[in-house]
Order: structure tokens, then sequence, then C-alpha cells
């Protein structure tokens, strides 16, 4: 009986926790959304070092699964995706590599303009939802990801969101070495007209491998 009661309650919780109104609102209104231009701070926290490294960024996004990850000014690390595959490309080496979208490799650059943050329907599919609490008015959640080969490769995912404007505040990600990357995001333009070049990549000069 003790057993099935604590079975009971944490099913509820599971339930309540993936019902959340606030990530539903935020959710749904991404349905909505056709196009993203948003600069970002990226901040990745290591265990060998004291203090975060942080890069300037910025993602553009347009529907449906055309994406551009640049990280650095000007940048160091570009990933683009044509919607089948994407093309990572390490400005540094001069090198350039092509990886399936839904690959444990793409995901990083993937996660947030991947399918599990289109619908709420979508979400629940993708992603485990671990824990939720609220923290100066902004909701945060713990994210487990359901895909084992994506959890290889970043077990947790967390997520700022703020009720008020329905926007996302930051998305963080440990990965598989106890890293963080944390990315703020600010200055969002939406549903712009992004021209087609946006999200093919310039391979000139670089091997590709």
């Amino acid at each position: 009986m003790i057993l099935r009661t604590l079975a009971s309650l944490a099913l509820l919780t599971l339930t309540t926790l993936a019902d959340d109104p606030v990530l539903d609102a935020w959710l749904e209104r991404q349905s909505g959304i056709q196009s993203i231009e948003v600069s970002f701070t990226q901040e990745r926290k290591l265990p060998s070092l004291k203090q975060p490294v942080t890069t300037p960024g910025k993602l553009s996004f347009a529907k449906p699964g055309l994406v551009r990850w640049e990280l650095g000014d000007p940048p160091a690390t570009i990933a683009i995706s044509d919607g089948s595959q994407f093309t990572l490309i390490d400005m540094a080496s001069k090198t350039a590599r092509r990886v399936a979208v839904d690959s444990p490799q793409a995901a990083r650059f993937s996660m947030l303009t991947g399918k599990g943050f289109q619908t709420p329907e979508d979400f629940r599919q993708v992603f485990e939802v671990v824990e939720s609490r609220v923290d100066n008015g902004i909701h945060q959640f713990t994210l487990k990801p359901k895909d084992r080969r994506i959890r290889g490769q970043v077990p947790w995912v967390f997520l700022s969101i703020d009720p008020a404007s329905r926007d996302l505040r930051a998305m963080e990600m440990e990965l598989q070495d106890k890293s963080r990357i944390r990315t703020l995001f600010s200055k969002p333009r939406l549903n712009g007209k992004l021209p087609p070049s946006t999200f093919q990549p310039d391979l000139s000069g670089l091997t590709v491998k």
C-alpha cells in the first residue's frame, strides 16, 4: 500500500511538472514564430577553471529547420543547418564537417530550434521535466532528454522563462564532461525576413572532413 501510494504521488508530481502553465504558454508561443534573430552571451563553466569563459554570439533560425549559430566576434565556431544536415565550421583549424541534424554531435546547436520546442506535445515526446522552481519571478526548469543518444552528449538542459513576456531568458546545458554552457539571450527579432545566404555555409579555404 505504501509503495503504491508513493508511486501515485511520484506520477502526480511528474504530471504537474509536465503541465506547468508557464512552460506551456512559452511553448505555445513558439508555433507562431517563423524566424528568429537574436544576440546572446555564452558562458562556459569548466571544472578546471574558477571563472567561466564568456563569448558573444548570434543565432538565426527560420522554419523549417534552418539554423545559423555563430560563436565569437569575429565568429570562431559556426554551425549551419539546411534542414537535413549541419555543417560545423572551426575557423581556427580551417576545417568543416557535416553531421545529420538529429545526430548527438548537432544536439548542442539544434537543441533550442529542434522539434522538442515546437509545441507542448512535441516537447513531452523529447524531454522529461525533472524539476521546476521560481527565482525572482523567473521560472526555471530542469529537463532530461529522453533520447539516449542525445542524453549521452547533453545529459541535462535548464530553461529560464519570464512568465510576463513569455521570453526565454537563458538556456543552460550540462555536457557529458560535466562542463556547463549557459546562453543568455537579448534583443530577439521575431519573424523578420532572412536572406537564403544566411543558411548557406561558405566553405572556401576550408578542409571538409
